[in-house]
C-alpha cells in the first residue's frame, strides 16, 4: 500500500515537472523595452499607494529625495509593476520601493542600491524570493527577507559596502536623468538572460523563454528544490550577517 502511495507521489511530481516548463515557456514575456510613466500619488493603485505612502516618511528620514513613482506596465504577462524611485545625492545610493501586482494580489519589497566607478554594483533587498536564474556578475545581490525596517536595512547596506567596496568611489547619475539608471538596468535584464541561453528576442519586441530557460527557472521554483534553495539562500545570508557584526566588534577593538 505504501509502496503504491509513494510511486504514485513520484509519478505526479514527475508530472509536475514535466508540465511546468512548458506552462512558463508559454506565459513568460518580458518587455525589451521599459516605458515607465510618472503617476502622482493620488492615482496610484491602491495597493500601490498604501505600501508607498506608509514608507516614504522612513526613507525620507534616512537622507532620500523622492524622486517620482512609476508604473511599468506588463514586464512580465498579467503582472505591473509600481516603483517609488529615491535618491540620496550625499552617498550617491539609490532606493527603490518596488510593488508588483497581478490579479487579486500585490507583493513588494524595499532595496537599496549603489554603483561605482569600476563597474560594480551592491544591492540589497527584503525580497523574499529566491533568484530563478543566475545573478549578474557585476551585482553584488543581498536579500534579507526578515529585515522589513528601513533603516535596519539601509545600515546593513552600508556595511556591505564597507566590507565588499571599501575605498571605490561611488557613481552618481546625473540630476534630473536618475531614471536612465533604473531603465537601464531593466533593459540590460533580457540581452543578458539571452547571452545565457534562457531568453529569445521574439517578433513582438519581447524576451521569451527558450526550453533551457524554461525549464530550469520552473524546476528551481518547484519543491522540494525551492525548499532547499531557500534554506540555503537564507542561511548564506544569516552568515553574512554575523560576518558584519564580527567585523563591527573587531573595528571597536582596534578603536
Amino acid at each position: 500500500m505504501y509502496e503504491t502511495l509513494w510511486l504514485d507521489a513520484a509519478a505526479f511530481v514527475g508530472l509536475v515537472h514535466l508540465a511546468a516548463p512548458i506552462a512558463l515557456r508559454n506565459s513568460f514575456r518580458f518587455s525589451a523595452n521599459s516605458t515607465p510613466r510618472l503617476v502622482t500619488e493620488d492615482r496610484l493603485s491602491p495597493e500601490a499607494a498604501r505600501c508607498i505612502l506608509a514608507m516614504k516618511p522612513q526613507i525620507q528620514s534616512l537622507g532620500f529625495e523622492l524622486l517620482g513613482c512609476y508604473e511599468f506596465a506588463e514586464l512580465n504577462a498579467h503582472t505591473s509593476r509600481t516603483v517609488a524611485y529615491f535618491c540620496n545625492r550625499t552617498q550617491n545610493d539609490f532606493a527603490h520601493l518596488v510593488i508588483s501586482s497581478a490579479t487579486n494580489h500585490a507583493d513588494g519589497y524595499l532595496e537599496f542600491s549603489t554603483s561605482f566607478s569600476n563597474g560594480f554594483t551592491l544591492e540589497t533587498n527584503n525580497n523574499s524570493v529566491p533568484p530563478l536564474t543566475p545573478d549578474n556578475p557585476q551585482t553584488r545581490l543581498f536579500r534579507f527577507s526578515e529585515i522589513r525596517d528601513p533603516r535596519e536595512l539601509y545600515s546593513i547596506h552600508l556595511e556591505l559596502i564597507d566590507k565588499y567596496a571599501h575605498g571605490i568611489c561611488s557613481e552618481a547619475e546625473p540630476k534630473g536623468q536618475e531614471l536612465k539608471r533604473m531603465v537601464r538596468v531593466l533593459e540590460n535584464y533580457g540581452p543578458r538572460h539571452e547571452q545565457m541561453g534562457y531568453m529569445r528576442l521574439a517578433s513582438d519586441g519581447a524576451y521569451r523563454l527558450t526550453w533551457k530557460g524554461a525549464a530550469l527557472m520552473a524546476w528551481r521554483g518547484l519543491w522540494p528544490t525551492s525548499l532547499i534553495r531557500q534554506i540555503s539562500y537564507r542561511q548564506a545570508m544569516r552568515n553574512e550577517l554575523r560576518s558584519l557584526e564580527v567585523r563591527g566588534v573587531a573595528a571597536l577593538q582596534k578603536a
